[in-house]
């Protein structure tokens, strides 16, 4: 009796995700149904299946979230009491007509305060959220005067398409206005290129210069390794005379490169065509660094999603405004660096004044013309950063100017990063103590119309046909490329 009864041993789904839950309250934790079992078999000495693992792993994430669908009911609670502990910021949400939630944008006051004291470079991102109902995270966000990540607002959209983005620029209007010298930064994305265009016809779009390299290398596979270097090379330079030097040689490997980076518009990616000043901003990385921190969040419901997200960037909030405690005398952590650098740079130069504000320096067999007056050089750096370059910095030292802040952009100095985070991002009370009027109660927001279809998610995004690209490891050795060999080798040909 005793060997009949211990070898019927079973463990229901209900014990086991009572078991499992406290494992499970850390999103960022991975455990899977195969740890599952492992920790049955070691703590009860009970085999169960695969399919009772993942069932009473996902009772277990239900136990503490809750069901996917129960956040989207409580989304009015959550705008309200956003609204409440941040006054003034600007939240919407939009449904349809049978009150099924389509669009969310936020944008908290701190963070609305802190972009009037930043350069106005926005760069915008999407991401796709893994829970249990499509949509798409989307984020707009800048750099501080420290160099440091600055999310301006944040939502969520069915998908990338003309209507989400049109509307989430929209709102992004009303909340931060238009300011002079403004720009977007994005991939090449046909949507946000078309909305932009309608909601600020005014506001350039600027290409990532990183994912438009991705798309020269799906079009001409041979020449991505070798154009690399100087494409990145002539996308930051900071003279037009680098850049036609450099676009030469582009030329000599593929022409088709040049005439496909020319119908993008030089001004879109390049530097030194861009019609505005960018910064340092030449990339949509920020927007990217955004994504991959939540990127365990994404499977979350929507509320908890949307929480997570407050954190993160109420918590990037309180450490960059501990840094600018900290910054008194000195400009922002980056930009103080680049001075101390160009400093060092410049101790090898010789300056021949010209006039009271007109310097000639020498370096390295080469003439650079400095005015303090217009804050120029011609090497390009001194205007585009907007901080004094190596020959700048030689000139004041021959001034004996000890004090190189006025030369600098205002958005650099303590002052402008002091502002930058005056507003604090108070915590949010727990959700039992949330005390939220009748009416807000009452109103009524469903799920998405639709629903992620059943099976394992995509951990990866799928490719369009134009990215995917064949792996090809053979290259020439001659000259290096890919597509031939050496005996058909027409860069470097054979001696008769």
């Amino acid at each position: 009796m005793r060997d009949r009864i211990l070898t019927k041993v079973q463990a229901t789904i209900g014990f086991i995700s009572g078991v499992t839950a406290p494992k499970l309250v850390n999103h960022k934790r991975i455990h899977t149904p195969r740890d599952v079992i492992e920790d049955i078999r070691e703590l009860y000495g009970v085999e169960i299946s695969y399919q009772q693992a993942w069932r009473a792993r996902e009772r277990a994430l239900e136990m503490l979230k809750g069901k996917p669908s129960e956040g989207y009911k409580q989304m009015p609670r959550y705008i309200w009491m956003l609204n409440k502990v941040y006054p003034n910021s600007y939240i919407r949400m939009q449904k349809t007509e049978d009150n099924k939630f389509m669009y969310l944008f936020i944008a908290l006051r701190p963070l609305i305060r802190g972009f009037d004291y930043c350069r106005p470079v926005v760069v915008v991102d999407a991401a796709h959220l893994g829970g249990a109902y499509k949509g798409t995270f989307v984020s707009a966000s800048t750099l501080d005067g420290a160099g440091c990540i600055l999310p301006l607002a944040y939502g969520v959209v069915d998908t990338e398409n003309d209507c989400s983005w049109t509307w989430f620029f929209e709102n992004f209007k009303n909340a931060f206005g238009e300011r002079e010298n403004m720009c977007i930064v994005s991939d090449r994305n046909e949507s946000i290129i078309k909305s932009v265009s309608i909601v600020y016809p005014n506001v350039p779009h600027c290409a990532c210069i990183w994912h438009l390299w991705k798309n020269v290398c799906s079009s001409f596979k041979r020449s991505k390794k070798t154009l690399s270097d100087i494409f990145y090379s002539m996308a930051k330079a900071y003279r037009k005379e680098d850049f036609d030097k450099l676009m030469a040689k582009v030329v000599k490997v593929d022409h088709r490169v040049k005439d496909y980076l020319e119908e993008a518009g030089y001004e879109k990616w390049s530097r030194v065509h861009s019609t505005i000043n960018r910064g340092r901003m030449m990339t949509s990385n920020i927007a990217e660094c955004i994504n991959g921190c939540l990127v365990d969040a994404r499977k979350l419901t929507i509320i908890d999603f949307l929480e997570e997200a407050r954190l993160l960037f109420g918590s990037w909030n309180y450490k960059n405004r501990e840094i600018a405690s900290y910054t008194k005398d000195t400009l922002g952590r980056r930009f103080e660096e680049i001075l101390i650098v160009n400093a060092s740079k410049s101790s090898k130069m010789k300056v021949v004044p010209s006039s009271e504000y007109i310097f000639t320096v020498h370096e390295a067999g080469k003439r650079y013309i400095v005015c303090l007056e217009r804050k120029t050089c011609t090497c390009g750096r001194f205007q585009h950063d907007e901080i004094p370059c190596a020959h700048a910095i030689a000139v004041l030292k021959h001034k004996n100017v000890t004090n190189l802040h006025p030369y600098c952009s205002d958005y650099y100095k303590p002052y402008a990063l002091e502002k930058t985070y005056e507003v604090v991002m108070v915590p949010m009370p727990d959700k039992d103590d949330w005390n939220v009027p009748e009416y807000v109660l009452d109103e009524i927001v469903r799920p998405p119309r639709y629903r992620r279809l059943a099976g394992r998610p995509r951990k990866r995004r799928k490719k369009n046909a134009d990215e995917k690209i064949t792996v090809n490891n053979n290259c020439c050795g001659q000259c290096g490329q890919e597509g031939h060999n050496r005996r058909t080798c027409t860069f470097f040909p054979k001696e008769d």
